[in-house]
């Protein structure tokens, strides 16, 4: 029987340097009952041997893309083979404050959400905080709690889309449903030269 209550989506392509702080952010959160998704697009640095060392966690999945396909279908593929009754995405250059998962599934249950966005920190190599930031005024592709279902019908993520995949999921969620807005920020926006999540996985 599935008792896994929430997904958490790691994309990556290329980031190894911050994989692992990625990582540990989403394996030591306080909610129990979730599972780690990542999908690493086809990386060419060594993200694949990071990986390798937490295959064995009995909670996370590693899917390897056979070629870069994208963040877009890297996203999909992902959320096909989520579990959880939640979907949320993290960003393999991003992490996240260890109570996460719990504070967003807490909301977004007792409000009934469809879905739920957490407001953000951008911090920099030092995680020093340079902007606390509003998902609903300043939105990031990451860190928005999906009801999976609904995920489901408006399609998910578009596989053929390798940028703006955010901006085109956002457009079609919002045609039928709401979004929520948790206004603590319990995301962490790593701003580095590449860290446009809409043009990277």
């Amino acid at each position: 029987m599935n008792n896994i209550k929430c997904t958490l989506l790691v994309t990556n392509y290329n980031y190894s340097k911050w994989l692992r702080r990625c990582l540990r952010s989403c394996i030591n959160q306080s909610q129990e009952d979730y599972e780690i998704i990542i999908v690493d697009d086809f990386s060419t640095d060594d993200s694949r041997k990071i990986l390798r060392d937490y295959e064995d966690l009995p909670n996370l999945k590693i899917i390897y893309n056979e070629r870069n396909m994208g963040i877009g279908y890297s996203a999909n593929k992902g959320a096909r083979l989520a579990l959880g009754k939640w979907i949320v995405r993290v960003d393999s250059d991003d992490y996240i404050h260890s109570d996460f998962l719990k504070c967003l599934l807490l909301y977004a249950e007792f409000n009934k959400s469809h879905a739920v966005a957490s407001d953000y920190q951008c911090v920099d190599f030092n995680e020093k905080v340079l902007s606390v930031n509003n998902q609903e005024s300043d939105p990031i592709a990451c860190g928005i709690l999906y009801r999976t279902d609904v995920l489901e019908y408006i399609g998910s993520w578009n596989p053929s889309l390798t940028k703006n995949e955010d901006v085109d999921i956002l457009k079609r969620f919002k045609k039928d449903f709401n979004m929520d807005y948790l206004n603590i920020p319990l995301y962490r926006y790593f701003k580095h030269e590449n860290s446009l999540s809409s043009e990277n996985s």
